[in-house]
């Protein structure tokens, strides 16, 4: 019997990477991560991967890192910078430095891009029109569409995925919502209904696998996203469900929460380190909606997300509780 594929997965030390990492071992999988010296890799405790010391910036880290393997998931990439030219330099130079490394009888590169990358969809439940143009809002969309070009003319086997909101154990980014509900308070951006598209991390790990091995045409883009979008305040009201409270609804001024963004801005420039809450993540807070059709991901690889949103979020509060981050 010959040996499971080895494959590397950049990120994979991160929130949903340490999900895919964990997949991918269960699936008996011969694992090696990316990873800058000094990384905190406590989300991988008890999986048994290789780790290879190295930066996607740095293109003379990268050969070893890519020996042997067979397919990539690309999952690295920065979120939050001072600058669009800081993201691109992570997003697409990176994502170029990474392809340009890959041995040339790769199987598959998975990249795991954005919602970001397409923009946002019209309003309402209704999902972004299929073949829509890209209209990416903000640094990091623009980024990741740029790192999805350079993967497609790379002339290598690839996948692209886009992910929308995600959450589940170990996130940290979406940790401030359940800690607000936590104190009783359902913030809702403004007086306009914006509806969301969301996945569970385990969930879209499972996705990320299946696209992995699928037989996909080369260059294939598919949303991985739940079934049923939500708006922000029913979000809320499950949140608070699933941590047995009841919210009180506060609807935020589009003004304040512009100012907040800017504020927000201003204090990390002056701390030197960018922060996810900020002026361009208000631009996507105060979108229309952020929705994406499960059509092609159920039809093309037979994946939908499977965890029911009640159980996802209890799921994840009790992670959050069991860790000491509620």
């Amino acid at each position: 019997m010959t040996a499971p594929a080895s494959v590397l997965v950049t990120g994979g030390h991160g929130f949903i990477g340490s999900h895919l990492c964990a997949r991918l071992v269960q699936r008996g999988h011969r694992v090696r991560i990316l990873a800058r010296p000094g990384a905190d890799l406590s989300n991988l405790d008890g999986l048994d991967v290789e780790v290879a010391q190295g930066d996607l910036t740095d293109p003379g880290s990268l050969p070893a890192a890519l020996a042997g393997v067979t397919r990539v998931f690309h999952l690295a990439g920065a979120l939050k910078g001072f600058s669009e030219e800081a993201l691109l330099a992570v997003n697409r130079d990176g994502t170029r430095n990474l392809v340009g490394a890959c041995p040339p009888d790769l199987e598959r590169f998975v990249l795991v891009s954005s919602l970001a990358a397409a923009g946002p969809s019209p309003g309402g439940p209704e999902p972004r029109p299929p073949g829509a143009p890209d209209a990416p809002l903000t640094w990091y969309g623009r980024s990741k569409v740029e790192a999805e070009r350079v993967v497609l003319a790379s002339g290598l086997p690839c996948v692209i995925l886009r992910p929308p909101v995600v959450f589940g154990p170990r996130d940290r980014d979406v940790l401030s919502y359940f800690r607000i509900a936590a104190r009783g308070f359902l913030p809702v951006p403004g007086t306009r209904e914006r509806w969301y598209s969301l996945v569970f991390a385990p969930d879209l790990a499972d996705g990320i696998l299946r696209a992995g091995e699928a037989p996909l045409p080369s260059g294939e883009t598919l949303p991985l996203v739940n079934a049923e979008p939500v708006t922000w305040l029913d979000l809320g009201r499950h949140i608070a469900r699933a941590l047995g409270r009841r919210g009180r609804e506060l609807h935020l001024p589009e003004a304040a929460i512009r100012a907040a963004g800017q504020v927000a801005g201003l204090a990390a420039r002056l701390r030197g380190r960018p922060e996810i809450f900020s002026p361009q993540k208000v631009i996507e807070m105060l979108a229309p909606a952020w929705v994406a059709s499960p059509e092609k991901a159920r039809t093309l690889l037979g994946w939908s997300a499977g965890t029911p949103l009640d159980q996802a979020l209890w799921q994840t509060v009790r992670w959050y509780r069991d860790h000491g981050w509620l």
